[in-house]
């Protein structure tokens, strides 16, 4: 657990988490979807992190504090954009 964390925090102050685990077929098509969005997600300062799970699909935005802001069971970036937009270092 100790090398997970020391690999988050490289992030900490720095990048948004956007956590998405899901099957291979669904990343695929979840890329996809992103690449449409590539300007934004560089704009808010997000990185995205893909886990491969059959079985749970799910996603996760980190604060640049280090904090979970939302924790979904499907990828909605308008939501995300929206929320990111909201917090305090959305300008940073």
């Amino acid at each position: 657990m100790k090398n997970r964390q020391l690999y988050l925090n490289k992030y900490l102050w720095k990048k948004r988490l956007l956590l998405i685990k899901s099957d291979q077929e669904n990343i695929s098509q979840i890329k996809q979807q992103l690449a449409q969005e590539k300007k934004n997600i560089t704009d808010w300062k997000i990185e995205v992190i893909f886990f491969n799970d059959e079985y749970v699909y799910n996603v996760i935005l980190i604060g640049l504090d280090g904090l979970i802001k939302l924790e979904e069971d499907s990828l909605n970036l308008n939501k995300i954009f929206k929320l990111v937009s909201t917090m305090p270092m959305a300008n940073f």
